[in-house]
């Protein structure tokens, strides 16, 4: 019997960056090609970008967009009808990663599972990209008025046309009923899957990758971004430097950004995956704590070498990371201080925390993801 056939809607081409908005539309794609279902990703192909090899058994397909109203935020939409116009007939179903705007459409849709993933609201983004002092003039103002509706009735469209919506992010859901009326049975709640990745090296060649010494105290800060402020690394340099003359010798390695160098302080800004699993090798403590609130892949990165990690209240996981994780109450250099300096002096409770954390990282796994929904029915068993 034929394989079963699934096209996939992302954002962009197979990214080397994990923190990449498109990686885990790419994940997905890991995960279903995995359990042997013939697997093509429509993509948006940029004129550049920090491009990683297609996972096996995936066929890339990029689309080149003619954009109407090139800088609009409706330019999602016209995204959707290119991906449209190239989704396979064979396909028995299409995940759309993110949901975005407006429709899909294409011949023969009508009858396909369509399942988008809802990472936020568009409408929502709107409102957050022009938060601040009104434009000026009557003209302006209607303009901004005229874009918020259109948004406003695109992302309708697209929520509209998936047979099923997920989401990891509980606030997500809530709005998916507030802002459109979505139906509880319509979504379903689901982890964000990331990669694997290649294998992570022994922890004295991670270390001497990045010249650091085997004998010291290493935490490594993983970074959203490479802007220092967005990411949370000069935070973590904060705190890191408040506790550093109470463990002699300690680094810090700031993973996908740059700092101030100063004493124990050394930058990794490479973007890569490969990269950022190098980093966690060599850590005895992770931290990640980026201002920006969402999903952090880094986490589970750590979650899979077992290693502890202490975060903020902006990084949100989909389960009751408590247990998982050590989340300090808010973020700033003083309370991520504390918590690194009782980590950093207590090996045993540094290794319970990367015990618990290590069991939950299968959740995160792409094929694991795509059981999830095959087993709740969201997706036909491959």
């Amino acid at each position: 019997m034929a394989s079963q056939a699934i096209d996939i809607v992302a954002g962009g081409p197979p990214p080397a960056d994990p923190y990449e908005p498109s990686a885990s539309a790419w994940a997905f794609a890991e995960g279903l090609a995995a359990g042997g279902r013939s697997v093509r990703v429509v993509y948006a192909s940029p004129p550049s970008a920090n491009r990683a090899a297609s996972p096996a058994g995936v066929e890339a397909a990029p689309v080149e967009v003619r954009l109407r109203r090139p800088g609009s935020a409706t330019d999602p939409a016209d995204f959707a009808r290119a991906a449209g116009a190239r989704l396979r007939p064979e396909a028995d179903s299409v995940l759309r990663d993110p949901v975005g705007l407006g429709v899909l459409g294409g011949r023969g849709l009508g009858p396909r599972r369509v399942v988008g993933v809802a990472r936020s609201l568009g409408i929502a983004d709107f409102e957050r990209g022009r938060a601040g002092p009104g434009p000026r003039g009557v003209a302006a103002r209607l303009e901004v008025w005229r874009e918020r509706r259109t948004v406003r009735r695109l992302e309708r469209a697209a929520i509209g046309e998936a047979t099923r919506l997920l989401y990891d992010d509980p606030e997500v859901g809530a709005a998916l009923a507030r802002e459109y009326a979505v139906p509880p049975e319509k979504t379903f709640a689901v982890a964000q899957p990331v990669a694997q990745g290649p294998a992570p090296p022994a922890r004295e060649k991670a270390r001497g990758a990045l010249g650091l010494p085997v004998d010291v105290p290493v935490v490594v800060a993983l970074c959203a971004s490479d802007s220092a402020g967005p990411s949370g690394a000069d935070g973590a340099r904060d705190a890191f430097q408040r506790v550093r003359p109470f463990f002699p010798g300690a680094r810090l390695v700031v993973a996908g950004s740059t700092v101030p160098v100063g004493p124990g302080i050394v930058c990794a800004p490479r973007r890569d995956t490969e990269s950022f699993v190098r980093a966690v090798a060599s850590a005895d403590l992770v931290v990640v704590a980026p201002r920006v609130q969402g999903f952090d892949p880094g986490i589970v990165l750590a979650f899979r070498q077992g290693v502890a990690v202490v975060t903020v209240p902006s990084v949100r996981l989909p389960f009751d990371a408590e247990r998982v994780v050590r989340k300090v109450d808010a973020n700033d250099p003083g309370g991520l201080a504390s918590a690194l300096a009782e980590l950093l002096a207590d090996p045993a409770q540094r290794r319970e925390l990367a015990t618990r954390a290590h069991d939950h990282a299968a959740r995160f796994d792409p094929a694991r993801v795509v059981a999830d929904l095959e087993g709740a029915g969201v997706l036909p068993k491959g």
